[in-house]
């Protein structure tokens, strides 16, 4: 079960790194709408790539008896599932300045 959870994080953090990085690309080509939109999907991603990992971990958490045991469970579930979110995380920021550059450069080229 863990190794499915860790492959669809790792899949929805690339997935989401590539949409910041097609963000990137339309910023290069002044293409500032298209730029704007593509930032906040990455950005969005990102808070999804990052709330994910707790949702899961808590819920295959609670299925266990021991409040220590839980603890434990929900600790290492949640190191590793944001060890897999890595890429994810890391368009959020990336997505957020695509985001602003793009929406500061479109909005100053209509004036």
């Amino acid at each position: 079960m863990m190794q499915a959870l860790c492959a669809l994080m790792i899949l929805l953090g690339l997935i989401t790194l590539g949409v910041a990085a097609l963000g990137l690309h339309a910023l290069v080509r002044r293409r500032w709408g298209r730029g704007t939109t593509l930032g906040l999907l990455a950005s969005a991603g990102g808070v999804v790539c990052g709330a994910l990992p707790v949702v899961l971990a808590s819920a295959v958490a609670s299925g266990s008896a021991d409040a220590a045991q839980e603890a434990q469970l929900l600790a290492e579930t949640l190191a590793t599932l944001l060890n897999c979110a890595a890429a994810g995380l890391l368009a959020l920021p990336l997505g957020g300045i695509v985001a602003l550059v793009s929406l500061a450069f479109g909005l100053g080229s209509r004036r």
